[in-house]
Parts: structure tokens; sequence; C-alpha cells
């Protein structure tokens, strides 16, 4: 089967897309990866045997994304673009990745006869309601997030399938949108363990951190991602002095986190800023804790977050808010503890408790045996292959 695959950024880097392009290939179907954003440049290149096409995107395009609904100049770029790639290729399916293009995409479907794959790697609507550009002017007058959310209800229904990336999020579409339990394939986002055994690790950064009991968090340092609450229990725990936090990342943001670790004086509490993750492996391989300390919304109830299972794999027991997701995950695992969203008391306490736990190697055995025996890649490309 020749699939064009459809991505609203550039490639590489995109983690769940470079799996699902080796699973599917190695399935024995051959990719066409169509991709255009500001940061592209117009080329075809070869990526692990797949073919790319890359399309360099105006940045006033690229702006009009999230107003696409009302102003579709942002649709109409894409059509144009791909109709270009229909010119000179036949395609079986077409697999796109997130919502926004849905229209766009069934369109092609309907118009080449052949299926419509939507893989919704997160609740686009949900997720908008937390961007500061939809909040304030003048995004909060030209953005309808109710209109996104119906967009979205009207093309996880019209897909021909529909591939989502936890049960929970997949039990969330069916009681909402009344879909056919049957089109809806649950393709999680869990390690490459193959990838991972490769990285070698950085002896002198574990040395660094010897004498040190360390937490840490890695990725995307959002507020919405609980960071502050690290930072507040972090001060909670300041009279503890082998205690030390890793935050490790970057986003719009950090300046505040940094304000608030000044504004308290925190010496146990490190801002490392954006590194690749074959150097942040190592930080984490120097930690005693992994945290997700997401705040809780529909999105977050309803996601896993790569890092959880990069904690996991490296043998690190995972404290998490109690997004659902993930707290269903650690508890059925015994993997680790689960603290209320945004409580930095009950986020010290549970620090402390695994800290203080006789089940901490327990915690650690489990969390490696649950990624080398359950979420891991070769297990999430059965499903895809399936779907």
């Amino acid at each position: 089967m020749k699939i064009l695959m459809i991505l609203e950024s550039n490639f590489p880097p995109d983690v769940r897309v470079e799996k699902e392009i080796a699973s599917l290939s190695s399935a024995g179907h051959q990719i066409i990866l169509a991709c255009s954003s500001p940061r592209c440049e117009d080329e075809q290149i070869t990526w692990n045997s797949t073919k790319i096409i890359k399309k360099k995107m105006p940045k006033l395009i690229y702006k009009s994304s999230v107003a696409a609904l009302k102003f579709p100049f942002y649709f109409s770029y894409w059509k144009k673009y791909l109709t270009s790639i229909f010119a000179e290729n036949n395609f079986d399916a077409i697999h796109l990745h997130d919502l926004p293009l849905a229209k766009v995409a069934k369109e092609l479907s309907l118009k080449y006869k052949i299926p419509f794959v939507l893989d919704l790697h997160e609740n686009r609507p949900e997720i908008m309601k937390l961007y500061h550009h939809v909040k304030t002017f003048p995004g909060n007058v030209i953005i309808s997030i109710k209109r996104w959310q119906q967009y979205q209800k009207k093309y996880a229904n019209m897909a021909d399938e529909l591939i989502l990336v936890t049960n929970e999020a997949k039990e969330d579409y069916l009681n909402k949108y009344n879909l056919n339990p049957q089109k809806v394939t649950v393709v999680p986002n869990f390690v490459d363990l193959d990838t991972l055994n490769a990285i070698s690790l950085d002896n002198s950064i574990i040395k660094n951190y010897h004498d040190k009991y360390v937490v840490v968090y890695f990725g995307d340092t959002g507020l919405r991602r609980g960071t502050s609450t690290i930072i507040q229990a972090a001060n909670l725990l300041k009279e503890f002095k082998e205690i030390h936090f890793l935050i490790i990342g970057n986003s719009r943001e950090d300046e505040y986190l940094k304000r608030e670790k000044k504004e308290s004086d925190l010496s146990n509490v490190e801002l490392t800023g954006w590194v690749p993750f074959e150097k942040a492996a190592s930080y984490i391989k120097a930690a005693q804790i992994g945290l997700c300390p997401f705040l809780r919304n529909t999105h977050h109830d309803t996601t896993f977050a790569n890092k959880m299972f990069q904690y996991m794999a490296l043998g690190k027991p995972v404290i998490v808010s109690d997004c659902i997701s993930q707290k269903n995950l650690i508890n059925n695992e015994d993997c680790g503890l689960v603290f209320t969203a945004g409580n930095a008391d009950d986020l010290a306490k549970k620090i402390l408790d695994m800290k203080r736990s006789p089940k901490y190697n327990e915690w650690s055995k489990n969390s490696t045996n649950a990624v080398l025996n359950k979420y891991n890649r070769k297990n999430a490309a059965k499903k895809i292959k399936k779907a």
C-alpha cells in the first residue's frame, strides 16, 4: 500500500511520526511524507528509505493556521500543495497527523476515493484553551474554541480510521462523539528501546550528582506542565539539603520559573535549559525520581508523555499528578506514586514518601519491566500495522 502521510511541521525530528513510519515500512507499506512549515526548505530528501517532500511555508500563512476555520487561507495553501503531490503519485490511503488539516485530507480522500486515517497526537481544542495567543487579543476574538471542538467531532466521525494515544482518549471520544469503536485504534507514545539502549551515558554527569537525591523533570517547561508546582515543592523541601531538583527543558515561560526560583532563593533547583535527549538520559540516570506533574485538563487526562516511559525505561520510579491516564498506568504497574495536580504540599509529601519507602527498589524494577514487556515501540508497532 502506498500511503501519503501529512505533517504540519518540519521533519525530522518527530518521535511519534518516526516510529509510525518505521512500523508501517516494516509491514511492507510505501510511505511518502509531505510536510511544510516556515522551518522547511523546498526540497525532497530520503529519510531511512522514506521519501520526504518539504515545502517552505510563508510565515503569514503559518500564523493564519489557528484562525483557519474563519479565514481558510491555510487550508487553501495545503490543498494546493497536496494536490500537486497527487498529480505525480497514486496513493492508496491518506494518513494525517493531528487535527487542523482534517478538512483538506477528507476532501482529497473523497476526490481520489481512498481511505482517510486521522492520527490525533493530542486533543487540540482542549490544549488550545491554554495557549497565550488564544486567550489574548486578537486571538480571543478571531479564534473560536467551540468551532474547533465542533470541527474535531465532525472529522473524528468522518475519518475512516481514528488513531488515538491512550485508552482514556478512546473512551472520551466514544462517549462524546458516539463513534464506532471498531474504527478507533490506540497507538501510545512508547519508547524505542533499541534507540534508548544505543545512547552512551555520560558518567561525568552521573558522578556529579552522586551525593544528591535527584528529582528530575524533562520536557516542555510550560506552566501547564506543572513546573511551577515543582518549584513550590522544592521550596517546601529546601531544608533537606540532599534533595536536588533538576528541571530540564525550555518554554516561553522559563523567565517565570527563574524568577520564582530567585524569589524563594532556591539553591536546590537547577534549570538546565534545553538539552537533547541523548544528554538528558544521563541526567535521568543520575536521578532517583522522575516527575510528570501536569495540571489537570481534558488533554492531560487522556494522553501520556514520552518522558514517563523514558524515566521508566531507565529504571526510575515515577511520581505523577492525578491526570487520569498516567495515574491509571502508575497504579496498574505499581511503579510510583500519585499526587494531586497543582498541590505542592502533596508533591513534597510524595517525594519524601518515596525517598523513605522500603518499596523503592520494587517500584524501580516494576518500571523497567513494564517498559520491557508492554510499553515499547515494538508493541505499539503491532497496533499501527493493524490500523
